[in-house]
């Protein structure tokens, strides 16, 4: 069963009661109450979706725009504390990603470099039904909300983009969100322009940055006893995150305070190198710049780190059967 910060059902409770209505109905059909939501640390994600089924009953289906624009990084809790304390705003990111398990469960926070910037994308886990619409709209006005915070100012160049069609009361995003929103998309994602990231957080700890690493670390060999990926998963998704070129073992290894020995076992014990998750994610980077942008073949070569522009015609030959020229005109041919 999953458990997550019972936080956001704090927040429907607290408007729930601030229009005068009875509590007893919102938690219809749960295992909770309203001295057992203020005390615990955790709820079991069955009882927060029924909640928020009882509470759209009396709150209409506007649920996850009341929570989220509650939300702050303080609704994180130790999470929140870790990506304010980063040194920038990508390093805020990227934590986000790597403890997004350890706080909701029902969700998987992916972030990915882009052309112009990263999208950090939200995966769901499945059965969330109806509901789902509310944790992504109040996932996306966290997100905007941390971001605001570290860069000081409104995000209004992102692109909010929702995995559902546009609702009857799609209005009051305009007063929520500050960047353009669009709906139909297959996942729910924040598309962050480039200038935004290297932004320094006026919140930056060195020391508590540096424990929040000691801590996901210790995670990390956690979960690896009960998911065996969970250091192939790290730095793939640190390597995802990251602008060209890519940062090296050593790099990776240093934010978590382990030696690239100690990485580099803990790779091989799930069957995973280094080197074959960094040609993995310099396949994605090949691929994008060949589909979405007019660089040359020449061009895109150096942009990877490739001195010899054969060398990476070889290696995208290797990566898909392919050479970038005939992959790139039948990316074109649709």
């Amino acid at each position: 069963m999953i458990h997550i910060s019972p936080v956001y059902a704090r927040y429907v409770l607290q408007e729930y009661q601030r229009r005068g209505y009875d509590p007893g109905e919102l938690f219809a059909g749960t295992g909770l109450s309203v001295s057992a939501l203020q005390s615990s640390d955790t709820i079991a994600l069955e009882d927060f979706n029924q909640l928020l089924e009882n509470g759209r009953k009396a709150l209409d289906d506007e649920l996850g725009l009341i929570i989220g624009r509650q939300v702050n990084v303080m609704t994180l809790g130790s999470v929140g504390v870790a990506a304010a304390s980063a040194p920038t705003l990508r390093d805020g990111l990227q934590a986000l990603e790597n403890f997004s398990q350890l706080h909701a469960g029902q969700i998987q926070v992916e972030v990915r470099s882009t052309l112009q910037g990263v999208a950090s994308r939200m995966h769901f886990v499945s059965g969330m039904g109806s509901v789902e619409r509310f944790h992504a709209e109040s996932g996306a006005l966290l997100l905007q909300s941390y971001v605001e915070m570290i860069g000081g100012r409104p995000l209004v160049d992102a692109e909010f983009r929702m995995p559902f069609e546009r609702p009857a009361y799609a209005a009051r995003y305009e007063q929520l969100f500050h960047g353009p929103i669009s709906f139909g998309w297959p996942i729910t994602s924040v598309e962050i322009p480039r200038h935004w990231l290297d932004t320094p957080s006026p919140y930056f700890h060195a020391e508590l940055w540096q424990q929040s690493q000691v801590n996901l670390e210790s995670r990390l060999r956690e979960l690896g006893s009960q998911t065996g990926d969970s250091y192939s998963a790290y730095v793939r998704s640190c390597l995802r995150a990251s602008e060209l070129p890519l940062p090296d073992l050593a790099a990776i290894a240093a934010r978590i305070n382990v030696s690239t020995r100690t990485l580099n076992r803990r790779l091989l014990e799930e069957n995973a190198n280094f080197r074959q998750l960094r040609n993995g994610v310099l396949q994605e980077w090949a691929e994008r710049y060949l589909s979405e942008s007019g660089a040359s073949i020449e061009a895109i070569a150096a942009i990877l780190g490739y001195g010899d522009v054969s060398n990476f015609r070889r290696a995208f030959k290797a990566w898909t059967g392919e050479s970038p020229g005939s992959f790139r005109k039948r990316q074109a041919n649709g």
